[in-house]
């Protein structure tokens, strides 16, 4: 019986090779969509599924309330505080140690930074899947001056990978290879390429709210996230900061860490939830429109198979028979296309790696060949379920006698499954063009400072550049050729401030305010960009700008403060600021001055706030370099800067950045979506199109005796082919009228999210539905025009 039903499919492909062909296109675009997609939200989804029991570890992240920003790290002294906390059964730590402990190596007479140190507990292998290639992992955990290294650093380092024993100069001892270890998979937000002990004299010099590690906590089952997360925030703000409110704990879920957070201390950078389901929602109205396009063909080609119905039923056939043969002409239509699918993915894979950001790739012989055979056998079910239904429907006896009429049901399934393609199409397009009119004002907001010709050269001392005042340093680089200035900074204005203090000043509650603040170093407005509204810039022609500390214990350092904060203490007018002091740390005084615009710190996601910066005075273990260069310069400047770092600081300089492209980075997320979403469009448009032109070409045929009449009585081919297109077209303004309510809300909820945003604009609404009209008007036309061309003696000579 199957046989009989291929052998009768592959006869109907053959008599109607425009109905296959066009459907075999659809679908095969479609599926191939679904299958891109598929691969991408399966690898997604699998980040860290496969660490020890990672439906019950979490991971501590603090929201902290003084600069308003959420970050994943806490400090490594948590362990000590959490006996009392019954549901926590273990903690582990990953503590960053660059900046603790000396991190260059000598390498045939050249520093070498090693990158991605870490510190781990010794119960790493509890929560972290890590496959031991040699050596001994407890031993590099547990033992000082030992070094544990991924495959990928030990052939970067030693250029070969047995290398346990081995030894690496540092700049006091030398570090000995304990363990090598397989590197890390991708699907894991998991990244470090070498670990070694946290030792006593480290731990010795942080604290309860020193906040450089992450720490992952494993509950007992059954446990109260949120009440464990409360009892955090508790201890924390109560033994950490003077039990004041600085900080709430919430606690990750291991596996929903890559999709779900997306703050800029990231192990790596993460995924994107919202583009996952962005991506999903998007191939279903793909597949959907591919199978409508599949139905509307499959109902306006019906009367074709009515005689074939008809016959079958009279030798005796059932309805169910009926089915199961049109359903297996779908399934056909559908595996054949999936084939054809599978070869758009090989060739198309590279292009979408680049856009996802991913190395995936199609194995047929894992599980996924079943999920492209499940989606392959659903679409034919789903697409060829109501043409089989409605074809096997037709009465023999009306058949045979030449008594067929479709049936206001049909046509009306046949109108508003265009409709629901053409809304589609609709949508995607309006939403594309707000995307994009979003991305556009991000990258031209008002930021308070410049973000072009900037580099930024991180991961040096502190001390070095800020305690020191390494002027030295700072005018042997701004006397490169091409550099304008140089100065020092503590923070990239692209993540978020790290650090705060609490302010006084005349008129403030005695208490004060809690303010972040950014160190910076002489000539900061010039260099940044800032935009000084009032008064000047921090300067070396002016000795007390730079932080310094007095005999009787206190100390000072002139200060910028931002428009804000100007009007939050009282001054409306900027210029009035200048010259005023700001008490901090009880003793401590900053004069202003001067005033910069308010500065956008990270995404414009994130709230504003008033900000200080202190010349010569920083918090952190590390900071930057901020060179100002002419443009074209950028190689040039970047080499001799290298080259006067490391013969001045002894040390590899291997975090060089561009200011531009650390903004860019904060809006990959945006930009993703926008792509994706544009791309849809135009695939959703050109499917839209595909259906367009089968029922176009049905409907002209079968009203071609009609047009021949009003041709013969005078009509004009214009005239003839807008008689054509009108069904259509009114079918288009309908769609609009569904599209337009449904998108507004969508598109408003997405651009809620952003404290900047553009205002939904008509003429968006408008291009969209001008645009899908035209195509409509010109698939139709190109089918129309043909129909209304021919003469009418070639359909009216057998009348």
């Amino acid at each position: 019986m199957l046989n009989n039903y291929l052998v009768t499919a592959l006869r109907a492909f053959r008599r109607q090779k425009q109905h296959v062909l066009l459907n075999l296109f659809g679908l095969s675009i479609g599926l191939a969509a679904a299958i891109l997609v598929a691969l991408f939200v399966n690898f997604e989804r699998s980040f860290d599924q496969f660490q020890p029991q990672h439906e019950n570890t979490y991971r501590v992240s603090q929201y902290f309330y003084p600069i308003a920003a959420t970050a994943p790290v806490s400090s490594p002294l948590l362990e000590k505080f959490t006996g009392n906390i019954s549901d926590i059964t273990a903690v582990f730590t990953l503590t960053i140690l660059n900046g603790l402990t000396d991190d260059q190596v000598t390498i045939k007479g050249e520093y070498v930074k090693l990158e991605d140190m870490y510190s781990a507990t010794p119960n790493l292998l509890d929560f972290i899947d890590i496959q031991v290639l040699d050596g001994s992992l407890q031993a590099g955990l547990t033992q000082p001056d030992r070094l544990i290294v991924t495959q990928t650093e030990a052939l970067r380092l030693f250029g070969r990978t047995d290398v346990v024993g081995d030894t690496l100069q540092r700049q006091e001892g030398h570090w000995t290879i304990a363990a090598v270890i397989a590197d890390l998979p991708d699907n894991s937000h998991f990244a470090f390429r070498s670990l070694a002990q946290m030792t006593p004299e480290m731990l010795s010099k942080l604290s309860l709210s020193s906040n450089n590690s992450y720490n992952y906590l494993r509950l007992r089952e059954g446990a109260d996230r949120a009440l464990v997360a409360n009892k955090l925030t508790e201890m924390l703000n109560e033994m950490a900061y003077e039990s004041q409110e600085v900080v709430k704990v919430t606690l990750q879920p291991l596996a929903q860490i890559h999709l779900t957070s997306h703050t800029r201390f990231e192990l790596k950078e993460g995924g994107s939830e919202s583009t996952v389901l962005i991506c999903i929602g998007l191939s279903i109205l793909l597949i959907v429109i591919v199978s409508v396009n599949f139905i509307n063909m499959s109902i306006a080609q019906a009367s074709q198979r009515a005689k074939e119905v008809g016959v079958r039923k009279a030798l005796g056939a059932s309805k169910t028979q009926l089915v199961s043969q049109f359903l297996t002409e779908s399934i056909l239509l559908s595996t054949i296309a999936a084939v054809i699918a599978c070869a758009i993915v090989e060739l198309s894979l590279p292009w979408f790696n680049t856009l996802v950001g991913r190395e995936l790739s199609l194995n047929y012989a894992s599980s996924f060949s079943g999920f492209i055979a499940a989606i392959t056998v659903l679409v034919g079910l789903v697409a060829g379920l109501y043409p089989a239904l409605f074809i096997s429907s037709f009465s023999a006896k009306r058949v045979l006698s030449g008594d067929l009429q479709r049936g206001k049901t049909a046509i009306w399934v046949r109108k508003s499954l265009l409709v629901l393609q053409s809304a589609l199409s609709i949508s995607l397009i309006i939403s594309s063009i707000t995307l994009y009119q979003q991305l556009d004002l991000l990258n031209t907001l008002p930021l308070g400072y410049e973000k072009q010709h900037k580099m930024l050269i991180s991961g040096l001392d502190r001390d070095e550049l800020f305690f020191v005042n390494n002027s030295a340093l700072l005018s042997e680089i701004k006397r490169i050729p091409g550099v304008n200035s140089v100065s020092a900074i503590d923070n990239d204005l692209t993540e978020v401030i790290r650090s705060s203090i609490r302010f006084t000043w005349d008129g403030s509650s005695e208490e004060g305010e809690v303010i972040p603040f950014v160190g910076a170093g002489f000539d900061i407005v010039e260099t940044h960009g800032f935009n000084l509204i009032a008064g000047r810039d921090f300067s070396a022609d002016f000795a007390a700008d730079w932080f310094q500390k007095h005999e009787d214990g206190s100390s000072s350092a002139s200060i910028l403060i931002t428009r804000q904060l100007a009007k939050l203490a009282g001054f409306s007018n900027p210029q009035d600021a200048v010259g005023q002091t700001f008490g901090f740390n009880q003793a401590d005084k900053g004069k202003v001055v001067g005033v910069i615009e308010d500065l956008k710190v990270g995404s414009v996601k994130d709230a504003s706030l008033p900000v200080i910066v202190i010349c010569g005075m920083s918090y952190q273990n590390e900071a930057r370099l901020v060179i100002n260069f002419e443009p074209l310069q950028y190689a040039a400047v970047k080499a001799e800067a290298e080259t006067i770092l490391q013969r001045q600081m002894n040390k590899a300089i291997s975090e060089v950045e561009l200011l531009a492209n650390n903004y860019d980075e904060i809006y990959q997320p945006e930009r993703q979506v926008t792509q994706v979403v544009m791309i849809f469009s135009m695939l959703a448009i050109l499917l839209t199109c595909v259906g367009i032109l089968g029922l176009a070409s049905f409907s002209a045929l079968r009203r071609s005796k009609e047009v021949a009449i009003r041709k013969v009585l005078g009509d004009t081919v214009f005239g003839l082919v807008n008689l054509l297109a009108k069904e259509f077209l009114l079918l288009v303004l309908l769609s609009a009228v569904v599209a337009f309510p449904v998108t507004y809300w969508l598109v408003d909820d997405w651009l809620n999210n952003f404290n900047e945003r553009v205002s939904q604009s008509i003429l968006a609404y408008g291009l969209a539905v001008t645009l899908v009209t035209v195509i409509t008007w010109l698939t139709v036309a190109s089918i129309a025009y043909k129909v209304a061309s021919a003469r009418p003696s070639l359909k009216l000579r057998y009348e």
